[in-house]
């Protein structure tokens, strides 16, 4: 066998292992967690959602320019989304039956209900996904059900 096939295989054996592999859906991250450790990993994901359209941005630049695109840049979703996660971040992990508190994740849900409305990009498969999970982790953030994009 020609060395350089073998080499080509071998190579080809190894970048396939290194392809991005699915993420794991956040109700699977979120099982067997103490109300501390899910509200965490609410927060990261939803800091992560925010950032995703910098992420997709910075995907089509040289790897040296991404990292400086992300500090530098922001966009008007990406700081409406920021401060939406850390709002919903202050609530209690284990919610409370205060009518006030009951009001503030009511008005946190009718805000991140807004803010997916107004920045889902119809024309866009992945922007329709992005905002699926923002309400995900909003739905689960709050503890109220949001209603569902339409296709």
């Amino acid at each position: 066998m020609n060395p350089h096939i073998l080499i080509i295989a071998l190579m080809a054996v190894g970048l396939s292992a290194c392809a991005s592999t699915p993420s794991v859906p956040l109700a699977k991250r979120l099982e067997g967690k103490t109300p501390d450790e899910r509200q965490e990993t609410l927060r990261r994901a939803c800091l992560t959602e925010a950032d995703w359209n910098l992420d997709q941005t910075a995907a089509r630049m040289p790897a040296k320019a991404q990292h400086r695109y992300r500090d530098s840049n922001t966009t008007r979703e990406t700081s409406h989304l920021k401060e939406l996660c850390r709002e919903m971040a202050d609530l209690p992990a284990i919610a409370g039956r205060s009518p006030i508190e009951t009001k503030r994740r009511a008005d946190l849900a009718e805000k991140c209900r807004r803010e997916t409305d107004d920045h889902l990009d119809p024309r866009s498969k992945e922007s329709a996904a992005h905002m699926v999970r923002v309400q995900e982790i909003c739905e689960a953030m709050t503890g109220f059900d949001l209603p569902t994009q339409a296709n």
